[in-house]
């Protein structure tokens, strides 16, 4: 809409949020005061309000533009702070970090798995640079084990592990023998679909009885 088919109270409006939503800072931190400076030029604006009785305005082209670029505006901010408390939480540290040993499949490859307990599972950071990435039908897939193997746990498929997150729906003080397999895709009730035996990587989450 052409600024010279407004008012000029409207006109300097619409350039004042333009400037506002232009300003990288809106991005970068949320304005303590934004939500009422927006509200605040909005009712000041769009008011039909007399010294008597209440005159309905129907509100203009402007004011509805106002409305929309401010509540954009507001929402646009929320989400940034959502991000903001997102990424913190994120960055809470590992209960325990294991080791990873490539087997004979992957000799010379080393890595970590940075194991946290949380409400949902178990949270598997893999650092395991080395590996040649898989793709197409072929990918990595992570298991949890029990201790004498003859139960399995999947915690995700990956083309490679130089930086992963796998997640497991089970304790590791019960399954804490961390593998990983090389497969291929197979079809719904293939015995394929269980572990190849391909074994690339080992590591122990938790301890076995001896």
């Amino acid at each position: 809409m052409a600024h010279d088919e407004l008012t000029p109270g409207e006109a300097a409006l619409i350039e004042e949020y333009e400037a506002l939503l232009a300003d990288p800072s809106l991005w970068a931190d949320v304005p303590a005061e934004l939500e009422e400076r927006v509200v605040d030029a909005i009712t000041a604006e769009a008011a039909g309000a007399t010294t008597g009785w209440y005159t309905y305005e129907r509100p203009s082209r402007a004011r509805r533009w106002l409305a929309t670029a401010g509540a954009a505006a507001v929402g646009a901010a929320a989400a940034a702070a959502i991000v903001l408390v997102v990424t913190h939480d994120s960055s809470r540290s590992p209960d325990a970090v294991v080791a990873l040993a490539g087997t004979d499949l992957a000799p010379g490859v080393a890595g970590t798995a940075g194991i946290t307990a949380v409400a949902s599972g178990v949270k598997i950071e893999l650092a395991v640079p080395g590996l040649p990435r898989r793709d197409g039908g072929e990918f990595y897939q992570v298991w949890l084990k029990n201790c004498d193997g003859s139960q399995l746990v999947p915690a995700g498929s990956f083309h490679e592990l130089d930086r992963a997150v796998a997640w497991a729906g089970v304790a590791p003080a019960d399954y804490p023998l961390l593998t990983v397999t090389k497969e291929v895709v197979a079809p719904p009730q293939d015995a394929a679909q269980g572990s190849s035996g391909e074994v690339v990587l080992k590591g122990a989450v938790g301890e076995c009885p001896t």
